[in-house]
């Protein structure tokens, strides 16, 4: 064992983490992936950089490319009114005159409020899905509540709320402008370019299912990690039946806001791109002005304890997780999952976290010490800044 894998094995040790994938990125190429813990404890199954995570909120940095695509096509602009697209009025319940922007939902100051949850696992339940995004934004529809809404003014940057039901009208969006399903949409035109073979926002299409590490919650009553989601056991859960399905009318099937599955050289392959003008290879998912456009602070305030500071096209821009460096990407939390995507965009240097159960205890910052202490360590081996 080297002393970057003993450094590395430490902070698992530290802070109990079951599993680890992790990627590092220098001048826009990937140098290093590794695996670490167990992607399966029961069944003794571990992790390696091929292993596919849910990665949480990281996905909603791959529902704002797709909409960026769409946007470069002619087929909307970011200060569009989102009513426009999706057929249907969106509005504000306490501002009914301000139009809702794809810019404003992007940068989480659309006022939208999370009250989505009972929504999206609804949605997920259906088989074959009926639900539609209607029900849920539209007054008198089944999961509408007043509580939808903030009480600030949509763009006005005091409203902003981090707001995940933003990234399933995104895709939705995505699929009434192009007409293919959510999944589809981003396999075709991201994932098959990328050569992000493994990647996915529909389970079905995962080729091994021992290969999808469990998420595991860490219970302080007990003492102990639980399952929190995806123990598939190696076995595809039932198809769902999409074939009387009209693209456009629920993005929430495909969990934009955080369902995402994917491996960290999968991920890496994404990270590189953005890091390079949109272009990996001879691959080019979006024109270099777009991609600044995306990493370009849209806002800038302090939201959840100072998390949030400033905030692109759904891609967070954060001083905090290396200290002296501004960063560009997104993290996720979600089911027992940490994940973090950051890269430097004129240095293009970056790392990629994904884990699988930790106990998370903050450190100084605003991170999580598991997520601050993984990244120096690779800071130190590979980027010697």
């Amino acid at each position: 064992m080297n002393s970057l894998d003993e450094q590395i094995q430490q902070v698992m040790d530290k802070h109990r983490i079951v599993g680890l994938a992790a990627s590092v990125m220098r001048e826009g190429k990937q140098i290093w992936s590794a695996g670490y813990g167990w992607a399966n404890v029961d069944r003794r199954i571990p992790v390696t950089s091929q292993t596919i995570f849910r990665i949480a909120s990281i996905s909603k940095t791959v529902v704002a490319t797709a909409v960026m695509q769409l946007v470069e096509q002619g087929l909307c602009g970011i200060d569009q009114d989102v009513s426009e697209i999706l057929g249907i009025p969106v509005r504000s319940s306490k501002y009914p005159e301000t139009p809702i922007t794809l810019r404003m939902i992007m940068t989480h100051t659309s006022g939208l409020q999370d009250e989505y949850v009972r929504f999206v696992v609804d949605s997920r339940s259906e088989n074959p899905p009926k639900i539609r995004l209607a029900d849920l934004l539209l007054p008198g529809g089944t999961y509408y509540t007043d509580s939808l809404w903030g009480d600030g003014r949509p763009g006005d940057p005091d409203g902003f709320e981090y707001s995940n039901l933003g990234a399933v009208m995104l895709a939705t969006v995505v699929e009434r402008l192009s007409n293919e399903r959510f999944d589809e949409y981003c396999k075709k035109h991201l994932f098959e370019p990328l050569q992000m073979n493994d990647t996915s926002f529909n389970i079905g299409d995962l080729k091994d299912m021992d290969s999808v590490a469990v998420l595991y919650e860490y219970s302080e009553a007990n003492d102990e990690f639980i399952v929190g989601t995806d123990d598939f056991r190696g076995k595809k859960p039932e198809a769902i039946d999409y074939s009387g399905y009209v693209p456009g009318t629920n993005g929430a099937l495909f969990s934009p806001q955080g369902g995402l599955r994917t491996s960290v050289d999968n991920l890496t392959r994404f990270m590189e791109a953005h890091s390079n003008g949109g272009k990996l290879n001879d691959v080019q998912i979006l024109k270099p002005e777009s991609v600044d456009l995306m990493h370009a602070p849209h806002w800038s305030g302090h939201r959840q304890e100072g998390f949030f500071r400033n905030c692109g096209l759904q891609f967070q821009i954060t001083d905090d997780l290396l200290p002296g460096h501004r960063l560009i990407g997104h993290s996720g939390d979600a089911y027992g999952l940490l994940s973090d995507m950051y890269f430097h965009k004129q240095e293009k240097w970056g790392f990629i976290l994904l884990m699988n159960g930790v106990i998370q205890s903050k450190g100084q910052g605003v991170y999580f010490e598991a997520e601050e202490e993984l990244a120096q360590v690779l800071k130190t081996a590979f980027l010697r800044l």
